[in-house]
C-alpha cells in the first residue's frame, strides 16, 4: 500500500476481525510516526449531541485538524453504524469531496455499545469511498472456506489440501481463532516447508462452534451422522441451551410446513408467503425442503418437535443431551423415507 487513500471504510461482523484488520491499516497509514501524536479515535460517546441525537461534527473537525509534529494524522472513527440514514452522511459526503491531505480517515462500520443492530452502508458513501478511496471488508459469512484459503496464502504457511480442510472444519464460527493458529504454525514450521494434516492436529485446538444453519442443512441431507456432529458443536463449542437448538429447529421446520402442498412455483413466490425481506435464498432452501417431505413427513416433524419440548420439559427421564440427539437423528430418517 504505496499510494494511501484519504478514505476507507472497514466493516465487518465479528469484532476480533475488526480489531485485526484496524491494526494492520492504521500501522500501514502511519508509516512510523508515533500513534500518540498521529492517531486520534472518535467513538460514540464523541458523537451524542447534548440532546441525545448523533452528529458528525466531532469527526469532521478532527478529519480537517492539521498534523502536529507529524506529516500527516489517522483519523479512527469507530462505531460508525449509528449513522445509518443518508441525511445522517451528508458533512461527511461534503468533506470527502475535499479531504485534508494530511489525514487518512478510516471509518469502522461497526455497531456502538447502545446499538442493537448494525444498519447498512448508505449507498451514498458507500460509492464514494469506492469510487475515491478503499472499503475494507472482513465479513466471511457462509464462504468460510475460501476465506481460509486467502488467509492461509496471507501467512505465507504451507498448507496441504487436507491440512486446509481440517482448519475450515475445526474453525467452525470462531474464524477469528484462524490467525492464531496460523501463526503458530509459521513459528513451528516457517514458510517453506509443507505443513500436512498429521503435522498440524496437534496445533488446532478444541473445534469451534457452528452456525445453526450447518444442523439443519445436515438434517435436510438425511444425514444423522454428520448432523449430530453439528448438534454437539452447538452444544459444546457454541453453548447452546437445548431450548435455544430447539427453538431453531421448531423455525426451520414450521417454515417449510408453511410451504409443504402448495403450488408454489418459485423461490421469490415462497419468500413473499413467508415474508422475508431481500434475498429469496433461505426461502428456496425451505421450498426445496418441503417439496422433499410433501405434507404427511412436514407435520410429523412439527409433531417429533412438539414431543420433544415436552420430554425437554420434564416429561421424560432422559438428558437433554439424548433428547436432543433422538430429535434429530429423527427428523434426518424423514428426509430418507
Amino acid at each position: 500500500m504505496s499510494d494511501f487513500a484519504s478514505a476507507y471504510l472497514l466493516r465487518g461482523d465479528d469484532p476480533i476481525l475488526i480489531g485485526n484488520a484496524l491494526k494492520s491499516l492504521a500501522g500501514q497509514l502511519l508509516k512510523g510516526e508515533s500513534r500518540e501524536l498521529g492517531l486520534e479515535e472518535i467513538s460514540e460517546s464523541n458523537y451524542q449531541t447534548d440532546e441525545g441525537d448523533y452528529s458528525l461534527d466531532a469527526l469532521i473537525t478532527a478529519a480537517q485538524t492539521i498534523p502536529f509534529l507529524t506529516d500527516l494524522r489517522v483519523v479512527v472513527a469507530r462505531g460508525m453504524g449509528v449513522f445509518s440514514k443518508k441525511e445522517m452522511v451528508e458533512p461527511l459526503l461534503q468533506y470527502l469531496q475535499n479531504p485534508l491531505e494530511t489525514t487518512r480517515l478510516v471509518l469502522v462500520w461497526e455497531k456502538g455499545p447502545n446499538q442493537q443492530r448494525l444498519g447498512q452502508v448508505p449507498k451514498s458513501l458507500l460509492e464514494l469511498i469506492e469510487r475515491s478511496g478503499e472499503v475494507i471488508d472482513t465479513r466471511v459469512g457462509r464462504k468460510t472456506g475460501a476465506w481460509v484459503r486467502e488467509q492461509v496464502a496471507l501467512s505465507g504457511v504451507r498448507l496441504d489440501k487436507a491440512a486446509i480442510q481440517a482448519l475450515t472444519e475445526n474453525i467452525g464460527e470462531d474464524v477469528a481463532s484462524t490467525e492464531g493458529v496460523l501463526q503458530t504454525l509459521k513459528s513451528v514450521f516457517g514458510e517453506d516447508n509443507m505443513v500436512t494434516l498429521e503435522d498440524m492436529l496437534p496445533y488446532l485446538g478444541s473445534a469451534g462452534s457452528v452456525p445453526p444453519w450447518e444442523l439443519t442443512d445436515a438434517i435436510s441431507s438425511g444425514d444423522a451422522i454428520t448432523a449430530l456432529q453439528k448438534l454437539r458443536r452447538l452444544r459444546e463449542s457454541g453453548g447452546r441451551h437445548e431450548m435455544q437448538i430447539l427453538s431453531v429447529l421448531h423455525g426451520h421446520f414450521s417454515r417449510i410446513l408453511r410451504l409443504a402442498g402448495l403450488n408454489i412455483r418459485s423461490a421469490e413466490e415462497a419468500a413473499k408467503l413467508l415474508g422475508d425481506k431481500g434475498s429469496s435464498f433461505r426461502a428456496g432452501k425451505s421450498l426445496k425442503d418441503a417439496r422433499k417431505l410433501g405434507s404427511y413427513q412436514s407435520r410429523k416433524a412439527i409433531s417429533l418437535l412438539s414431543d420433544a419440548d415436552l420430554a425437554l420439559r420434564g416429561k421424560s427421564g432422559l438428558a437433554g443431551d439424548v433428547i436432543l440427539e433422538l430429535l434429530v437423528a429423527r427428523l434426518s430418517y424423514l428426509y430418507l423415507i
